[in-house]
């Protein structure tokens, strides 16, 4: 049944209980406990799993997301398919910067994920969009305005997703698989994706994958997941940057669109801000003290995101958006934005990079080899050296389907002159 009545409510506003809260193993983010075929959509993936079963899937998928790899997306992958994409995009005198957000991300969310799609087609691209549109409205069903429809929506997708993209992929990565046993082919050959990562242990009893519909669902997860998040928060961090000059701090996009550090500071402000998550639901399954409050099992508790964000931890006016800020260094920049313990957001160093140079520094001090910036930051840069400027009037269009304030469903900007860019990555 879906569960929607509990013990008690709580909810938590300050950093530290908030941040407890999210580490606590007695806190559980599945409320749906029927089977897929009984009208649980997201029955089965490792976001919504609790205990054993999610264990041994992050233990999988984490793979994917190693240095090594992530490097190779954000230094050499990522920054030609970016340039491409934004020679398509960034066209005539206004764009719509939340569709282009979209379409950037899904090109390596699709890569990441497993789907063999046509990187450099916008047809595809928009097909993709289309799809993480409806899985976004899933992953928020608990927020929906009409869960009922949602569901029947979702269903429906999951169908044609499998159908047109995931059945595919998987053929082609289980040819892969089997010339791999045969001895035909080396280990370094196959392809590196979630996908791949899952058909190669799907017979490990403790994955629980032989339900193929599983499958369809964690690669639609992980495809969501690195679109839309990442979408969100490039026009996010445009509007911040935008809002700020208007509102008397003149430099700021010039400085987001010459200096990378900068920009990854941009992004992590802006996740601390507005995180795509401003409410983060947990149903407790045990008795359990957090912050000093008694919580029975069986309790719905909500983690005010938002509020914890702009806790006193993170210095002198918590809610202004400023990335220079000041922080205690074993307090992540972007807040609780990807979660915390078990369920932290395994695409967190995709999106936002490593922990973040000094305030002060520059993108000279974070330019070695090594150091990630998050392919946001890449985003953010591509687009405002594009020279996009405001829109007047009203640009923006909330996304109002859910109760999360942070998403857009539109946001129009102009294209103006573009701005060069100086010699620093």
């Amino acid at each position: 049944m879906l569960i929607d009545t509990f013990t008690t409510t709580v909810e938590l506003r300050t950093y530290e209980a908030c941040r407890e809260a999210l580490f606590s193993p007695h806190l559980s983010r599945t409320f749906d406990t029927r089977g897929y075929h009984d009208g649980n959509i997201r029955e089965g993936i490792v976001s919504t799993a609790h205990g054993p079963m999610h264990r041994a899937r992050r233990r999988v998928e984490n793979t994917q997301f190693r240095p090594d790899k992530l490097r190779l997306y954000e230094q050499e992958l990522f920054p030609q398919v970016l340039s491409d994409l934004l020679d398509q995009l960034i066209v005539g005198e206004e764009i719509d910067l939340y569709r282009v957000g979209e379409t950037l991300a899904s090109v390596l969310a699709s890569r990441r994920t497993g789907l063999d799609i046509r990187e450099r087609d916008l047809d595809e691209l928009a097909a993709i969009v289309e799809f993480v549109d409806i899985f976004s409205q899933g992953a928020a069903i608990l927020d929906s305005k009409d869960p009922e429809a949602v569901r029947a929506m979702v269903y429906d997708a999951y169908e044609r997703f499998d159908r047109e993209y995931v059945t595919p992929a998987r053929q082609r990565r289980e040819g892969l698989l089997a010339r791999l046993a045969r001895g035909d082919l080396e280990e370094d050959d196959l392809t590196h994706d979630i996908l791949t990562a899952l058909l190669q242990h799907r017979t490990d009893p403790s994955l629980e994958l032989m339900d193929d519909g599983r499958i369809v669902r964690e690669v639609a997860t992980y495809l969501q997941g690195g679109t839309h998040t990442n979408g969100q928060t490039l026009v996010n961090a445009v509007d911040l940057l935008f809002e700020a000059e208007a509102g008397g701090r003149p430099g700021l996009v010039e400085r987001t669109a010459e200096d990378r550090a900068f920009a990854q500071r941009v992004v992590h402000e802006t996740l601390r801000i507005r995180p795509t998550t401003p409410k983060i639901r947990r149903r407790t399954v045990a008795d359990v003290t957090i912050g000093g409050q008694a919580i029975p099992e069986g309790s719905l508790v909500i983690v005010d995101v938002v509020t914890a964000n702009q806790d006193p931890a993170f210095g002198d006016e918590p809610a202004r958006f400023d990335p220079d800020r000041a922080i205690a260094g074993d307090v992540p920049r972007w807040g609780l934005s990807f979660g915390g313990g078990a369920h932290i957001c395994p695409g967190r160093t995709v999106a936002g990079g490593f922990p973040a140079p000094d305030a002060h520094g520059s993108a000279d001090d974070a330019s070695a080899d090594e150091h990630l910036f998050g392919l946001v930051a890449l985003m953010v840069q591509g687009v405002l050296r594009r020279g996009i400027v405001p829109r007047p009037g009203d640009a923006g269009v909330r996304d109002t389907r859910t109760e999360r304030f942070t998403r857009w469903a539109h946001y129009w900007v102009r294209v103006g002159a573009p701005r060069a860019a100086s010699a620093v990555r």
